[in-house]
């Protein structure tokens, strides 16, 4: 009973010493994995839209409503528009902002990343219909607020038509925009408007429906188009507006840009999906402009395209977030990215135990061959030496005690019984050898007895 319990405890230290390498590599692996692994999900995410009222401001607000069962907060900042997202992108005062075509800079678009392209935006000039002018030069003209797209766009536009404050003769350049440059446009505060949004707007199709004042058709528009890269040429049809009373009257040649979802490079990339997700749920029909389905998307868009956006829409949602939330799929990706190593890492080890379990069982018995083997050589090297084969005998004593003395798993203990004979065999071959001058009697080496004289 007594040598079962001592190679019960033998294979239990085995198996222990395996057991703690494999947790050794286990939290080897897992540091470092969890440190290549996706950082937290951030609780709170800004995204700046526009003056309160605006298209950019109401769709910021749906976001947020769609944001609301993810597990992520997405606080609606109100801003002056495009060129102020992009200033409060740079200064780290948002995460996300809407901004429309043309208005980044080239060492913007290095230092941000687009999302996606989210609206198709016309350039239209109203003008009043008492105003004699042919053109927008020489009047009062609306060009939006300070810090808004449709400033920055407007401003440019019309400077390279030679016109500014007092050039031609009598211009002025007012800079309101939205509701309150419809107001001063009906109340003949100003003499024409530029406006670059959607026409979702109540206010925009109001000014189509409004008698007292006209849409510009613009001639150039495809020269627009090839001066400004971020232009398309496009047309209102007939109708668009007000099918019943053929709202506008006839097709009306305009210029588009595209507004896009912007981002800082160090946005969490696993909330870039999650932006796309909800902007297709709120834009999935269409709208007056674009197709259903086809916004959002990743053309037309300034700045390069984020590497997370670009996966999505070449493979679309990864299985997880086509099935569960988008809490717990972020949860299961992450687990998944930190399971998948660590089996990968683990299956060599665990692959390898049986053998080296086997190893280091056996080992306790071979480790003892290459002691014989070395005696057995001494032995035929001393052969004529007494002194020699005493100091030999003991040392076979003393081997022979240790071998008594080893301890392996029950499966093993052939290969030590094996040993014990061998040891056994070189024994009695000592015993036998005949020299002249000495030698010990048969059965004594081994069994403690000192040699004969």
């Amino acid at each position: 009973m007594k040598s079962v319990t001592s190679e019960a405890e033998e294979s239990r230290r085995l198996r222990s010493r395996l057991g703690a390498a494999a947790v050794v590599v286990c939290v080897v692996a897992g540091a470092v994995v969890w440190s290549l692994l996706p950082p937290p999900l951030p609780r709170l995410v800004r995204i700046g839209t526009g003056p309160e009222g605006s298209h950019y401001a109401a769709f910021g607000e749906a976001l947020r409503q769609r944001f609301v069962d993810s597990g992520v907060e997405l606080e609606v900042v109100p801003t002056g528009g495009s060129r102020a997202n992009v200033e409060a992108l740079r200064a780290g005062e948002i995460d996300v902002g809407i901004v429309t075509g043309g208005i980044l800079a080239d060492d913007d678009s290095h230092r941000l990343e687009s999302i996606a392209s989210v609206f198709y935006e016309p350039v239209l000039i109203f003008y009043r219909a008492d105003w004699s002018s042919d053109s927008p030069a020489g009047g009062r003209i609306a060009i939006g607020q300070r810090g808004s797209g449709t400033h920055a766009l407007a401003s440019d536009l019309l400077a390279d038509q030679g016109i500014t404050n007092g050039e031609p003769v009598g211009t002025r350049l007012v800079e309101i925009g939205g509701e309150q440059a419809v107001a001063a446009l009906r109340s003949g505060e100003v003499d024409s408007a530029i406006f670059v949004t959607t026409l979702s707007p109540p206010w925009v199709k109001a000014l189509f429906e409004d008698p007292d004042l006209k849409l510009e058709n613009l001639d150039l528009a495809e020269a627009f188009t090839r001066h400004y890269r971020f232009l398309r040429r496009s047309v209102i049809p007939a109708g668009l507006i007000n099918l019943r009373d053929e709202i506008p009257a006839e097709d009306v040649q305009v210029v588009v840009t595209t507004a896009s979802l912007v981002m800082r490079p160090d946005l969490h990339r696993a909330l870039v999906p999650l932006f796309i997700a909800t902007a297709q749920a709120e834009l999935y029909q269409g709208t007056l402009l674009a197709k259903p389905e086809e916004l959002p998307s990743p053309h037309h868009v300034d700045a390069p395209l984020a590497a997370a956006a670009r996966a999505y829409f070449e493979r679309g949602p990864s299985f997880f977030y086509r099935w569960l939330p988008f809490e717990y799929a972020f949860a299961a990706t992450r687990l998944m990215l930190l399971t998948i190593p660590l089996l990968t890492l683990l299956y060599p080890v665990l692959r390898s135990a049986g053998p080296t379990y086997r190893w280091l069982a056996q080992r306790r018995v071979f480790r003892w061959y290459r002691v014989l083997r070395r005696l057995e050589m001494e032995m035929d090297a001393s052969a004529a030496d007494p002194v020699g084969r005493e100091r030999i005998a003991a040392q076979l004593e003393r081997v022979g005690e240790e071998i008594r003395a080893t301890r392996v798993p029950a499966r093993y203990a052939a290969d030590l019984f094996h040993l014990r004979n061998h040891h056994r065999l070189l024994v009695e071959r000592m015993e036998l050898a005949v020299v002249p001058g000495g030698g010990r009697s048969r059965g004594q080496i081994g069994q403690g007895a000192e040699p004969t004289a």
